[in-house]
């Protein structure tokens, strides 16, 4: 099977929070990339299906995983549960639906969940929040505003 992933090799920049972001839409994953980048994060890795994500999160180490809910096959909330089970790393769900997958991703560990379209200053203010642990975990979810 061919490896789905994009990663920046680069050196680190102090102070930027790494992101790891996880979207099989190619259109909203570039979207999302300008957005983070506008937020002041280095992303270092882009994966598009659950299989990826896993690989790179235990390779890359980012502080953050943006994870798109919607992922074919093994969908957001199941590599959410496999991440925090293999990599725990805090894990931003993004969708667009709030159906039974968002309940899933927060109960498997995912910090807090923004609706999509989301906006430059949520992403900020989400990463902000579970980099610097003002989100207490899973026992405590929160749902970003449109």
């Amino acid at each position: 099977m061919s490896h789905q992933g994009e990663t920046n090799q680069t050196a680190p920049e102090k102070g930027r929070p790494r992101v790891m972001l996880v979207e099989d839409e190619f259109v909203v994953a570039l979207a999302l990339r300008g957005q983070l980048e506008a937020a002041g994060c280095e992303v270092v890795g882009t994966a598009r299906d659950a299989e990826s994500a896993l690989e790179m999160v235990s390779r890359l180490q980012p502080d953050v995983v943006l994870m798109d809910i919607g992922l074919p096959g093994r969908d957001g909330a199941e590599a959410t549960r496999e991440i925090m089970a293999q990599a725990p790393t805090p894990i931003i769900l993004v969708t667009a639906y709030g159906d039974e997958r968002v309940e899933r991703g927060l109960e498997a560990g995912a910090r807090l969940v923004l609706t999509k379209p989301v906006l430059v200053q949520q992403l900020a203010q989400a990463i902000a929040a579970v980099t610097s642990d003002e989100v207490a975990g899973p026992s405590a979810p929160q749902r970003g505003e449109r």
